[in-house]
């Protein structure tokens, strides 16, 4: 029988919410809840709900009132929601180059990237593996920048032994349909810092003066809130997060070390060894001399009963039309430039590693439900692919 990822216990909360007539998260028992078992889950004085991760991402970076025309760099690999928020603040992306082996920030080109106009970092732990956080922190330090980690698809990973969202200024995450646990949507921030945390609740709020501190209406911001429904939700999925984590990062690290041990020209997803990884999804790199075609392999795969898929995104985002074309706002009038008095181009070649990696990766996916057995035939079927078809195109 097919595990759901939703039980009894969903069930039991939402028809608590539904029976206790409010369904505002102001003054209702499950936002509050879902609030202390973040606090507590993460070992954090704050946290704020908010209706989706990219909500937390926008509400972070409003919360640090960086000014317009500012700089944020990021990572290429990443989903659009790292970066939304930063647009429509009127502040620019900037994107730096990654680790050929984790797919991560690389820290050399943070470096290259920064100039007067930086404000800050939003470093994304694709897929569960850590950034590099400490030498991330380290150059943030030495310029005086703001970090905020997306670790949408990162729910208990950890970097030399510190969960990844506690690290930086704000940690981001999702409760996305598809991410370790689910409200359908939804999402939270975490932070340190009292001020910081105040302004992510009222910006998430429509700057109103839930807190009573007399800043009611005082700044521009959206109406990101989370329901009543989805905390509920969300609530109930945290007593089962322990096991995801786990059993993901068991499955994760044993799919890779089983990579490792097959004579093909293939290589894991590279997880530095003092981090733990929580496994969203892995990957495999296909090296220069791998004689297959990815397509053709991809393909063949599935014949062996791998689910693999070509890459994560198809390719780095600022090779997307909305940023080629900087179609952010109608007109194609891009404030952000206006007020810097400066053109920014996007271009192909800008992060080349990045550009390399989405055409020589294979996506497979990790989850809880799996068994060691899933995972060797995983492997097994890899292999099996590979010495079928090698020949025909060594020849």
């Amino acid at each position: 029988m097919k595990k759901t990822k939703y039980g009894e216990l969903e069930k039991k909360f939402l028809n608590q919410a539904i029976d206790s007539d409010n369904l505002f998260y102001v003054g209702g028992e499950f936002t509050e809840k879902l609030v202390e078992k973040i606090k507590s889950f993460f070992k954090m004085p704050y946290a704020a709900t908010a209706s989706s991760g990219t909500a937390a991402i926008h509400c972070a970076i409003g919360a640090l009132e960086i000014q317009p025309g500012k700089e944020i760099i990021t990572s290429p690999i990443t989903d659009m929601g790292s970066v939304i928020g930063a647009l429509y603040q009127n502040l620019i992306p900037v994107f730096a180059d990654v680790d050929p082996r984790t797919y991560n920030l690389s820290p050399d080109s943070i470096r290259e990237k920064i100039t007067d106009r930086t404000k800050a970092i939003i470093a994304v732990h694709l897929a569960g593996n850590p950034a590099q956080m400490e030498e991330i922190l380290e150059i943030a330090a030495e310029h005086d920048l703001y970090v905020i980690e997306d670790c949408a698809q990162s729910y208990g990973a950890k970097s030399r032994g510190k969960y990844i969202g506690t690290m930086g200024d704000i940690g981001c995450y999702s409760l996305n349909a598809y991410k370790h646990i689910s409200a359908g949507d939804g999402g939270f921030c975490i932070t340190k810092d009292e001020e910081l945390y105040e302004r992510i609740h009222n910006f998430a709020d429509k700057y109103y003066d839930r807190h009573g501190k007399g800043v009611r209406l005082s700044r521009l911001a959206p109406n990101y809130r989370i329901t009543e429904l989805h905390s509920a939700v969300a609530l109930a999925q945290f007593e089962n997060l322990p096991h995801i984590i786990s059993k993901r990062h068991e499955l994760g690290d044993l799919f890779n070390k089983e990579i490792e041990k097959l004579h093909i020209p293939i290589s894991p997803h590279k997880v530095h060894p003092e981090d733990f990884c929580s496994y969203w999804f892995t990957m495999i790199r296909l090296e220069e001399e791998f004689p297959i075609p990815r397509k053709d392999f991809s393909f063949a795969l599935k014949f062996e009963g791998v689910k693999a898929s070509e890459g994560y995104i198809s390719r780095p985002l600022y090779a997307e039309p909305l940023f080629k074309n900087k179609t952010f706002f109608p007109g194609g009038v891009w404030p952000a430039e206006s007020i810097v008095g400066e053109e920014y181009q996007y271009r192909d070649g800008d992060c080349p590693e990045a550009e390399k990696i989405l055409k020589m990766v294979l996506k497979i996916p990790i989850n809880e439900n799996m068994t060691k057995k899933d995972i060797q035939k995983q492997v097994q079927g890899i292999e099996n692919a590979y010495e079928g078809m090698k020949e025909e195109f060594e020849s």
